[in-house]
Parts: structure tokens; sequence; C-alpha cells
């Protein structure tokens, strides 16, 4: 090889080697790709199971943060939205959701001391779910790697209130989040006898104490709930499924 051919390939491997080295993960796309085919397949063969939408964010349905004092807490609806086939793939599956969706739900406020405060976002009127067993939640969230664990509250009368992990927010740009639910068997009973139903009652937001002070902001979108509707179902007879327990 000569002198000059070297040099040509050397700066030719020098101009696309920067592409190369800060390519974005393909594995989280494959992932994520591969869990809504899974939950399609599961609609299809299993007809006793439905996916309620719990929200689409997109602006329809009036949340609010809910915390002490902070003049800084705020909620947009606002036109990003995850850019993943995934996403658009998952939207077909919600016979209810809209045919195109443009907003997510950005959520900001301050963390004065972020080791001893939490914070809850709230629908302005409690979203009440169908009859049956929630075995599975599903939602997509914007993260800038923050020390921060989602949990989803439930009320229902009768019982005091349910509170299950959705997970953390340690991650950069979209992401998908899917997480069994592991509902107790008395609230399920007094779900499924039509008098007290379960309620989605607020998100809530819980740092850790290496989140660093200051401003706060996330974005939610599309969040579902898979549905076990069958009348003689009971905890833990869902299909079993290689999902685990979390992503």
């Amino acid at each position: 090889m000569t002198r000059a051919l070297f040099v040509s390939i050397f700066c030719l491997v020098l101009e696309f080697l920067p592409g190369i080295l800060w390519a974005p993960p393909v594995t989280r796309d494959r992932d994520e790709s591969s869990r809504v085919l899974q939950l399609e397949k599961v609609l299809g063969d299993w007809k006793h199971y439905n996916l309620f939408l719990v929200d689409s964010f997109e602006g329809e349905r009036p949340w609010e943060v809910y915390r002490g004092v902070s003049f800084l807490n705020r909620i947009e609806y606002v036109s990003q939205v995850p850019n993943s086939p995934a996403f658009v793939q998952e939207k077909k599956l919600y016979k209810t959701s809209p045919e195109e969706e443009y907003r997510s739900m950005m959520v900001q406020t301050f963390f004065e001391n972020p080791k001893h405060e939490h914070l809850e976002i709230r629908p302005k009127e409690a979203i009440r779910l169908p009859i049956g067993i929630p075995v599975r939640v599903f939602f997509w969230a914007y993260s800038s790697n923050h020390n921060v664990v989602l949990e989803i509250v439930f009320n229902q009368k009768k019982s005091k209130e349910i509170v299950l992990e959705l997970g953390d927010l340690k991650f950069d740009g979209w992401k998908r989040m899917e997480v069994k639910l592991d509902i107790p068997v008395r609230n399920i009973r007094l779900n499924q006898s039509l008098r007290f139903p379960l309620e989605v009652s607020s998100i809530r937001i819980k740092p850790s104490p290496f989140q660093a002070k200051g401003e706060f902001f996330f974005y939610l979108d599309r969040f579902g709930i898979l549905i076990d509707s069958r009348e003689e179902a009971y905890p833990g007879a869902e299909v079993k499924d290689n999902w685990g327990t979390a992503l």
C-alpha cells in the first residue's frame, strides 16, 4: 500500500469515526419494540385482557402538581413525543385513543431539599379503572438522568391507599417503562364487587438524597394499564410470560 493511499484511508476513517463513537445505542429501541410486539400478541391471543388508557396526556384531562408551596410548579402539554417505532406501534393497541398524537405532558418544579421532600401530580378527577385485575402498567417518560423514583397511587373506598413503584428516571431521553402490578387480594375483591372500584389518584415523585437541588422537569406520555377482565380471575392467575417484573 502506498503512503498516499494509506493517508487517504486514514483520513476517511477519521471522518466517520466520531459518528461511530457517538452513535446512540439501539439496544433500547429493539427491546421496546419486542415488548410492544409481546403485548400485541397477548391482547390478540387472550381475549380476556384489555388495555385501558389512563391518559394520553394530550391535555384533555387536567392534571396538577400537588405540594405545599412552590411558585415554580408547572404542567404544560408540549409538542414533544417519543420518536420511536415502538411508540407508534403501541398507539394502535389502544382502541379508544386518537389516531394522531402530537403532545406529551411536561412536569416542572423545583427541589429545595431533595432529601426530605416529594411531590405528586394528580388528575383533577380521579381515574376509575374498569372491573378486573390490573396486572401491568405501561408508560413513556423523558428524563435527563434524574435521581428520582416514580410511584403510582391507587385509592379505593373501604381501604387505605395502595402505593406501587413504577421505576426510576436514571436515564437520558425517552424510555418505555413497564412494570408488573401486585394489587393486594383484598383490593381486587373490592374492585370486582362493582361497588368499590380502584382509582388512579396520583403519580408520586420521590427524589433521592443524590438528586441535585434546583429545577427539575420530565415528560410523560401514553399511560396505560393491562386489565384481566375474567370474572373468575384471581391474583396470580394471569398469563405466564417472560416479561419480568420491570424494565
